[in-house]
C-alpha cells in the first residue's frame, strides 16, 4: 500500500490561492488558502489540474505545488460552481525537466466497481495539511448527493478527516476512484473521508478540460420508480425543487412537474436526464416535455429552455 501511495502521489498537487502580499511560503498548514488538486491531462501546451474553486475568492494569483516541492503559477482554464470544481492550467514550458521526472498524470478508475470493504488510500489534504497519506477501507459506496440536474454517487471511508479536507481516494491498483470533498458530508459522517465517485465526475472533467461550460438548467429531481408510478404518477423525473434564477425557473418549470422528454429523448430516470443535458451546449435551446397535475389529473406541458452554466 505504501508503494501504491507513493506512485499515486505523483499526480497529486496543492493548489494555493494568493489573495494579497502575504508571504504564503511562511504560512502554517492550518491557515493556508489551499486545496488538493489532481493532474488529469496534458493538452500539449498546458498541464491540466482538477481541484476545488474554494480558493478563488479574492485570489490574485494561483500557485501549484507539485509532488517534488516546486511551485509554478497557474491560471483558471474553466470552472463550474454547481459542484465547485475548476480546471487549473500550468504552462508546460515553465516546468523543469527534474519536476517532470517526479510527477505523473493520474489514472482515473471506475468508482462503479468499488464495493464496501475495499481497501482505500487517501492522498492530498484530507487531514488539513498537504502531502498526507491515509489507509483504510470503503465504508459505503451506495450513498448519493442530489445536485443541480443530477445526482452524484459518493464514496465514504472509515478514515478520519478534517472538516475542510480535500484530496483523492485511490484503489490498490493506483487508480483514482474518488475526489475528496468534506463539504458534501452530512453531520454524522463529516469526521470521515468522503468524496465523489470519479465515474460521476468524468463528463464534467472532460468538458472543463476542453474549455467548455458544464450545461445547467437548475432542476433537482428524483426518479419516479415503479412503486411511485403505481400510485398514478407518470413515469420520468419528478421535479422536487427549481433553483432560483435558473433557466428552469425562467422557462416556467415548477416543483411537482414530471419531466418525460428532453431534446427529443425519452426521460426514464435522473441519470438519463443528466446524460442528455451533458450533450447540450451552454446557450443552446432545448425543449422539455412533461406532465403537470391539474384539477382533473395530469396534463401535458412543454418548455423551451435556454441552457445555461454556473461559472
Amino acid at each position: 500500500m505504501n508503494s501504491v501511495a507513493s506512485e499515486a502521489a505523483k499526480s497529486v498537487v496543492e493548489v494555493i490561492g494568493i489573495s494579497g502580499e502575504q508571504d504564503w511560503t511562511e504560512e502554517s498548514y492550518d491557515n493556508k488558502n489551499s486545496v488538493s488538486g489532481l493532474i488529469i491531462a496534458d493538452n500539449g501546451q498546458e498541464l491540466l489540474i482538477y481541484g476545488k474553486t474554494s480558493i478563488l475568492r479574492d485570489t490574485k494569483e494561483i500557485h501549484i505545488r507539485f509532488a517534488d516541492g516546486t511551485t509554478k503559477q497557474a491560471s483558471v482554464k474553466k470552472k463550474d460552481e454547481s459542484l465547485g470544481f475548476a480546471i487549473y492550467a500550468v504552462a508546460k514550458s515553465s516546468i523543469a525537466q527534474s519536476t517532470w521526472q517526479q510527477i505523473s498524470i493520474a489514472t482515473l478508475g471506475s468508482s462503479g466497481s468499488v464495493q464496501k470493504g475495499d481497501a482505500a488510500v487517501v492522498l492530498g489534504k484530507p487531514f488539513g495539511y498537504a502531502g498526507a497519506v491515509g489507509f483504510g477501507t470503503i465504508a459505503s459506496s451506495r450513498n448519493e448527493l442530489d445536485g443541480d440536474d443530477g445526482s452524484y454517487p459518493l464514496l465514504c471511508t472509515d478514515i478520519g478527516a478534517a472538516e475542510d479536507g480535500t484530496g483523492v481516494i485511490v484503489n490498490l491498483s493506483g487508480e483514482v476512484v474518488g475526489i475528496v470533498d468534506q463539504g458534501i458530508s452530512g453531520n454524522s459522517s463529516r469526521e470521515l473521508v468522503t468524496g465523489y465517485g470519479i465515474s460521476g465526475l468524468k463528463s464534467e472533467i472532460e468538458l472543463l478540460s476542453n474549455g467548455q461550460a458544464v450545461p445547467y438548467i437548475g432542476i433537482r429531481g428524483l426518479d419516479v420508480t415503479a412503486e411511485i408510478e403505481a400510485q398514478g404518477i407518470p413515469g420520468g423525473v419528478y421535479v422536487r425543487t427549481v433553483e432560483t434564477d435558473s433557466p428552469a425557473m425562467a422557462a416556467g418549470i415548477q416543483s411537482g412537474d414530471i419531466i418525460t422528454e428532453a431534446a427529443g429523448k425519452k426521460i426514464t430516470s435522473l441519470s438519463v436526464y443528466q446524460s442528455v443535458l451533458r450533450d447540450q451546449k451552454s446557450g443552446s435551446k432545448i425543449r422539455l416535455k412533461g406532465q403537470r397535475q391539474g384539477s382533473g389529473g395530469y396534463v401535458d406541458i412543454s418548455f423551451d429552455v435556454t441552457v445555461g452554466s454556473k461559472e
